[in-house]
């Protein structure tokens, strides 16, 4: 059966397409927003920059967000196993820089969990999500502590007026059940979009040498419901948001896994027409219940113990944008405030093991300057952190983090960028006070960890012509206080100040294409080194940040067919300090045959894995298997797409 449908997609992603049509335009390019906060295109921007569309990211054959942005360059995403990972595993690493130097940004609004920085990506389904912007390179000038390596921007459905909306469901492979309902349509006077998602999968994640005679395919279930709604009016706009979701991992041994509940409310008041002002409010809370399993001794599938880790964050954030001949004028001051506890009972006796609690402030204010002219572009800023923690006993940081970036285009085609900034990352309260185990190993907490403070640098050519869009950008990141994991013995870690980490990350792009075919590559050469610390660490590559990755998909549509050949390749990568874990290296094969109907209805069969490639994702997490996957999309009201198919022949 794969065979094929692998010659099938192979014809039809390479099938010659007409040349275009001569032009002194640059193929279309896009606009990205997470640059400067504004609208600016890919290809002028200052600093760089990866996007992905609501297209692109529906044609993966990813089974979850996370792994779908294996085709975004600057994300470290070799690891990306989200419905399978140890709670508190998925976090965000840009450019090389590593983990937790990373942040994400749903609909505006801070999206990792406050407490622990990790990223909760069931609770965002993929054919919810209508954008995905990367700024790559230092990002804590506009974005603060945390964007030391870029910020990540998504977003979801938008509310519209108009009746429309789509059910998406797929079987097969390694989905139990996959169905997501997206409707938008008017609610009196508001524009709204309302999505429904529920996910169930199942396999084998114990790698060989760590399997029990209890084992049993892991199962992961996720259930997200969605509310957006949006009142304009002349001069003003209210946006308001909510999600509840829950989800849980049994993670293929009868007392391994986690449950997880999520709460988020967001309202957002744009007011003005030249100047304009935003006001946004946020509130979440979440609820884990994480269980650890006894092995390997003494006895696997009796409980080791239970944790109990409920927190909140929330936060306020005022932006003014005042735009002028040469650019535009931003002020941005924010204030965030996050509470989290961990209690962890003896799976035995009951007994209570720990219970600690802390609480943290975050303060933030921004100024930026930027400049756009028909040959020179800059953004100049500084941003002013204050962080207060009281956790384990009470503590403050705080840093300036200025920010210039200079573009300078010397033919329309041609486009030279260079920027610079620095930042700063604070421990989060998990970090400081929270400790687990994962198989024989635990990881320790550490309440005397100090922020770590960053600056970067970043040089870039971006050339665009009707041919298609080549960039080639390097960025080099270093950190001081690095927080990561150190090893003290074969059966502990704890989370430590690392003296200095380096690195230095090269990406490739190269985009071409029309509404009949489409090639977009990518490649990244990362040098990460742990450059002062301990002898022992002194050398080592920083962990799980991938010494190369790329990434090759091409779609070519012919009728009412779209063929599409997805290619991904990662390179070693290690997950302690020295360098003991190995992940290995992953080479992913995937196609995609789409039948699309004229009402805007679809049917697909997909092939992730095409190879079977065995792979871990963590040190006791396996990555999908081979699969195949039928998925249908059927449009509610109006298409879905507004617009017909284009003629391809």
């Amino acid at each position: 059966m794969l065979a094929p449908l692998l010659a099938a997609l192979s014809v039809a992603a390479v099938s010659p397409s007409p040349s275009p049509s001569p032009t002194a335009a640059p193929a279309t390019i896009g606009t990205v927003t997470v640059v400067s906060g504004s609208p600016q295109s890919l290809h002028r921007a200052p600093q760089a920059a990866s996007a992905l569309s609501q297209a692109q990211i529906r044609a993966t054959t990813a089974q979850s967000l996370d792994a779908a942005l294996r085709d975004m360059p600057g994300v470290d995403r070799d690891r990306s196993n989200a419905p399978f990972t140890n709670y508190g595993q998925l976090r965000l690493s840009f450019t090389g820089a590593g983990q937790d130097r990373g942040t994400l940004l749903v609909d505006g609004v801070p999206a990792q969990d406050g407490f622990g920085g990790q990223v909760d990506w069931n609770a965002f389904p993929a054919a919810t999500i209508s954008r995905a912007e990367l700024l790559r390179g230092p990002g804590s000038a506009l974005y603060g502590s945390g964007a030391i390596g870029g910020a990540l921007s998504l977003t979801t459905l938008p509310p519209s007026l108009q009746n429309g909306g789509f059910v998406d469901a797929a079987a097969g492979g390694v989905f139990v059940d996959d169905t997501t309902l997206a409707k938008t349509g008017a609610i009196g006077d508001w524009a709204s979009a309302l999505t429904l998602s529920t996910r169930r999968l199942s396999y084998g994640v114990i790698p060989p040498g760590q399997t029990s005679p209890v084992d049993r395919p892991a199962i992961s279930t996720a259930d997200v419901a969605q509310m957006r709604l949006r009142h304009s009016a002349p001069g003003n706009t209210l946006d308001l948001e909510a999600i509840v979701g829950d989800d849980a991992q049994q993670d293929g041994r009868p007392n391994d896994g986690f449950s997880r509940n999520l709460d988020l409310a967001a309202a957002t008041w744009t007011t003005g027409t030249v100047a304009t002002l935003a006001l946004t409010a946020f509130a979440r809370e979440s609820q884990v219940q994480n269980l650890a399993d006894r092995y390997p001794t003494p006895a696997p599938g009796h409980q080791l113990y239970h944790q109990d880790v409920p927190s909140s964050d929330g936060g306020l954030r005022a932006r003014w944008d005042r735009p002028d001949a040469a650019g535009a004028w931003t002020v941005v001051a924010e204030r965030r405030l996050v509470t989290g506890r961990s209690e962890q009972w003896s799976g035995t006796t009951g007994l209570v093991q720990s219970d600690v609690a802390g609480t943290q402030a975050l303060d933030g204010l921004a100024l930026q300057r930027t400049w756009d002219g028909p040959r020179f572009g800059a953004i100049a800023g500084a941003r002013y952190d204050d962080v207060r923690t009281d956790a384990l006993g009470p503590r403050d940081a705080s840093a300036l983090s200025p920010r210039a970036d200079l573009r300078y285009t010397a033919s329309p085609a041609t486009v030279f960028r260079a920027a610079f900034g620095t930042g700063l990352r604070a421990p989060f309260l998990n970090e400081l006070i929270r400790s687990y185990r994962i198989g024989s190993i635990t990881y320790a907490n550490n309440p005397n960890l100090v922020p770590e403070r960053s600056r970067s640098a970043q040089l870039g050519v971006d050339v665009a012509s009707p041919l298609g869009r080549f960039a080639l950008d390097y960025t080099a990141t270093v950190v001081h206080d690095a927080i990561d994991f150190r090893t003290l013995s074969a059966s502990l870690q704890q989370r430590s100040n690392i003296a200095q980490t380096n690195t230095g990350s090269y990406t490739a792009e190269w985009t071409r294409g029309g509404p009949c075919s489409r090639l977009h590559a990518f490649g990244t050469l990362q040098h990460d080194r742990i450059v002062a610390g301990s002898p022992a660490e002194v050398g080592k590559r920083v962990p799980y940040v991938p010494d190369d990755a790329a990434a090759l998909d091409a779609d070519r549509s012919v009728g009412m067919l779209t063929g599409t050949v997805e290619l991904s390749y990662s390179g070693p990568t290690f997950a302690d300090d020295l360098q003991q874990q190995p992940l290995g290296q992953a080479f992913l094969i995937g196609g995609r045959l789409t039948l699309h109907g004229g009402d805007g209805s679809s049917l697909s069969l997909a092939v992730d894995n095409l190879a079977d490639r065995v792979y871990l994702t963590s040190i006791d997490r396996l990555g999908p298997p081979s699969s195949v996957t039928l998925r249908a999309t059927v449009p509610i009201g109006r298409r879905a797409g507004g617009a017909p198919l284009a003629d391809c022949r």
